[in-house]
Parts: C-alpha cells; structure tokens; sequence
C-alpha cells in the first residue's frame, strides 16, 4: 500500500503513455508546484509556466538546440549533422531558415497541397484502409 506523500507525489515522465493522454492536470501540477521541473529518472529539466519558455525561447546563448532535441539524441553523444535545421544554433540557423522560407510561401505550399495529400494518403493507407482527404474550407 502506498503512503499518502508517493500517491500525491508530483511526477512528470515525457515517455508516459498515461500522461500523454491527458497531460493537463499534471501541467497544471507543474505551473503551480514546480516552474523548473527535474526528473532524476531521465535526467531532464522542463519549463512549465509560458513566460519562463518564451524567455528560453529566445535567449539562444544560453538554450541551445545543436546537441539535438531529443533526450535519446542529447544523451547519446552522437554529432548532428551539418544543415539539419531543427539542430542548428544561431546564427547559421537563421541563416538557413530565411533560405528555406523564400521556397515556402504560402503560394507555393497551397501549389504542393494536392502532391502532399496524395502522398500522405498513400503511406497512411496501408496502415488502416483507404483516407479520404478532403480539402480545407477556405
């Protein structure tokens, strides 16, 4: 039988099935009890409260993404690859994100919508039987 204290104790695990389902409550937990969150099972701080992310956001010194994103990545050590965006530190991230948005306007992404549902809907279907895409309202 657990004790009172390890029932209400606050815990916030990324890889939970459970709290992925409804992670709100725990959010909720963790706004209140806990802004700077640690979890020594994975080894990992989590911001919970919107100016204390917004904040990190945009201090690119002191947060940054080039050892990756992910804990498996950021644990394992592995080097990121030059040009994967995502894992790019200022300033050759910005650099590269104002490449790439002159070839995604929103004019050319509309163009390409009708390739991506098709394609889209052929890798899903195999999974469970035939998706009808439909196209948004405008």
């Amino acid at each position: 039988m657990q004790d009172a204290a390890s029932v209400d104790e606050l815990y916030y695990d990324t890889y939970s099935v459970d709290l992925n389902m409804n992670p709100y409550p725990v959010f909720a937990r963790l706004r209140e009890e806990a802004p700077l969150y640690y979890n020594d099972t994975h080894d990992f701080y989590a911001l919970s409260r919107f100016d204390d992310v917004n904040k990190a956001l945009i201090d690119g010194e002191t947060f940054i993404s080039g050892g990756g994103a992910l804990l498996e990545i950021i644990k394992s050590g592995m080097e990121i690859p030059p040009g994967t965006l995502i894992f790019e530190d200022l300033p050759i991230h910005n650099i590269h994100r104002n490449l790439l948005s002159r070839k995604f306007t929103p004019r050319k992404v509309h163009a390409l919508e009708p390739q991506i549902r098709e394609f889209t809907a052929r890798c899903l279907d195999p999974l469970d039987g035939p998706v009808r895409l439909r196209r948004r309202p405008r």
